[in-house]
């Protein structure tokens, strides 16, 4: 697999189990108190989710190689986990359990954002086990610095995108339950079908096929 097409896939799936766009929603009700601190809020999540999910692009692979854990192998196995999580979100509409799940469409209201804007909100509400997986799980496929580099842009794209999501469409746009579980099931679809080609990936690496 090419490093373009490995960026591609990275993105695309990182994009979906972020949720960039529709978490927007959760932090205009989080933050509907302190309307004037939202760019703030905002600039804390970007450094928070960008530093954490870049961290794991960056030290995942070598963390793998010193612990002696087959590079195949985790590749499969977190193709796996993604394939799965895809599904669920296929099946169940809604952010898998390793995103929130259902909990994840309740956002507690604190007496101030301050409290829960990076924890829980940024970490594990947007940037929680499953993205960290599969930013591992890209940065271990493919050849070099191949892998680590498409994590690292699917990264940077992924959170570049959290202020259109949070401070314009969140004003501008409202979306039904119903649409919101489309939308979900939609990008679940993706999400398997990266999944499962991450494991075939894992799979001929493990065995060396060419």
């Amino acid at each position: 697999m090419s490093t373009v097409e490995l960026t591609v896939q990275a993105t695309i799936s990182l994009v979906l189990l972020v949720d960039p766009f529709m978490r927007g929603i959760f932090f205009r009700l989080l933050t509907e108190n302190e309307p004037e601190r939202r760019r703030e809020y905002v600039g804390r999540i970007m450094a928070t989710i960008g530093v954490t999910l870049g961290v794991a692009a960056l030290v995942g692979k070598e963390l793998l190689d010193l612990v002696g854990i087959n590079l195949g192998a985790f590749g499969f196995a977190g193709g796996l986990v993604l394939g799965l999580m895809g599904f669920e979100m296929l099946l169940g509409g809604e952010p898998s359990r390793a995103q929130g799940g259902a909990p994840a469409h309740e956002v507690p209201e604190p007496k101030s954002a301050e409290d829960s804007i990076v924890v829980p909100y940024a970490i594990p509400f947007m940037a929680g086990p499953g993205a960290i997986t599969a930013v591992i799980t890209i940065a271990s496929a493919g050849s070099g610095w191949s892998g680590p580099i498409a994590a690292l842009i699917a990264v940077g794209i992924t959170v570049a995108l959290i202020p259109v999501g949070h401070l314009f469409l969140a004003n501008r746009v409202n979306l039904s339950p119903q649409r919101a579980a489309l939308m979900t099931r939609f990008g679940g679809l993706f999400v398997a079908t990266i999944g499962i080609q991450l494991m075939l990936g894992g799979i001929k690496t493990y065995f060396g096929i060419g």
